[in-house]
């Protein structure tokens, strides 16, 4: 297989309800799309949402490590054979000076354009190809926003209707304002539900003890991310306090393997949020989670807000590579973003339910739509074939 195509498209899809928590609040869902053509006229799609506030990375400087160094060498660089682009991929950071080993969005954009490419050229599924299990069915988590009560109000409804039952609340510093929206989904639930809480590093170690202990109290299940990245060195001591009243979850604080090692070797959590474009691609997110498996920690799948189907469909591909995945969120396609890149979005739909049999064939599995995609276009960063002198 060789790339002869390339283009590179930062995206805008406005929202149809704005999406709140502790660290932003966004309307809109911009990220980044590299569509790679090959010789045989196979295309392959790969998204990113890069988060400052997560990995440190922008669509700017994704964008840039893309054009200046990763595109003109993949231009030049024949795949003979799966296991040579696997080998390519695992030497990502080694290979290119200027990407740091913490930006991992870049590669999460050129290994899914990748391997959806390779599995439509070779006709053979991406689970397939990595010796992977395929799943069929999931069942997603209604993620509730903070701030304004008619907006959550909205989310809640809408959630109660369509029969969800696992619930995450987006939580912060607004203690009465967060109980008082647990009380609410409670009381307009008339069924048994499942809901943990999300701080998005809202809280330090002393409020972080006696919030999570008040929330166990009132049938909370699990809490993510309750302190900032910045401070990962307070995290053994929480799980110490905490001693079991209530399961922690790392998010933000989780981007690489060598993250990953860290809270294991250091008992700093219970559980870790994989999410495919912060965690370095399908590959990395799967290698994280058996590390997750083989400590004893609980996995659960998460997304960045705005996702398209693509990074959804990632998503899926790693759940089913997993023994055990305790909670899944993501494919809210056109519940939440005013349209998806294609006409068949991978989305949940009553009691939280997504059957993924349609997109479990070639490539990703979903099938992008010209006219959607130019519309989702805020502007075309490059595009064209890149030689390279020898």
């Amino acid at each position: 297989m060789k790339i002869v195509h390339a283009r590179l498209i930062a995206t805008n899809i406005a929202f149809n309800l704005p999406f709140n928590h502790a660290s932003h609040s966004r309307d809109v869902s911009r990220g980044l799309l590299l569509a790679l053509t090959t010789d045989d006229g196979s295309v392959g799609y790969g998204e990113a949402l890069p988060r400052p506030y997560v990995t440190g990375e922008t669509n700017e400087s994704v964008a840039q490590h893309a054009i200046d160094s990763v595109l003109p060498s993949l231009m030049n660089q024949p795949f003979e054979s799966f296991s040579q682009l696997l080998h390519w991929l695992q030497g990502f950071h080694s290979r290119y000076d200027a990407i740091k080993n913490t930006e991992v969005c870049i590669k999460t954009l050129v290994e899914l354009a990748l391997l959806d490419a390779w599995s439509k050229s070779s006709e053979q599924p991406i689970a397939k190809l990595l010796g992977y299990s395929t799943t069929s069915e999931f069942e997603y988590t209604g993620v509730i926003t903070s701030g304004n009560p008619k907006l959550v109000e909205r989310y809640i409804s809408a959630f109660v209707e369509m029969g969800i039952r696992v619930f995450k609340l987006k939580v912060g510093s607004d203690r009465e304002a967060d109980l008082n929206i647990l009380n609410q989904l409670k009381a307009a639930c008339p069924y048994p539900i499942s809901i943990r809480v999300d701080a998005n590093e809202a809280w330090v170690l002393a409020e972080a003890c006696d919030r999570i202990v008040e929330l166990a109290g009132l049938g909370v299940e699990a809490c993510e991310q309750p302190m900032p990245a910045t401070d990962n060195q307070d995290y053994p001591e929480l799980v110490r306090r905490l001693d079991g009243a209530m399961d922690v979850c790392i998010d933000e604080s989780l981007c690489t393997l060598a993250d990953a090692q860290w809270f294991i070797d250091n008992r700093a959590t219970n559980g870790f949020n994989l999410r495919v474009s912060k965690n370095g691609g399908i590959v990395d997110t799967v290698r994280i989670a058996k590390l997750a498996e083989q400590a004893g920690l609980f996995n659960q799948i998460g997304s960045q807000v705005g996702e398209t189907s693509i990074l959804t469909r990632a998503a899926q591909i790693v759940a089913g590579a997993l023994t055990d995945i305790r909670f899944l969120e993501g494919a809210f396609g056109t519940h939440l973003l005013s349209y998806d890149i294609t006409p068949h979005p991978v989305m949940f739909g009553a009691k939280g339910l997504c059957d993924a049999s349609r997109h479990t064939g070639l490539g990703l599995g979903v099938e992008v739509d010209v006219d959607l995609l130019k519309k989702a276009t805020e502007q075309i960063m490059w595009e064209g074939p890149i030689t390279v002198a020898s």
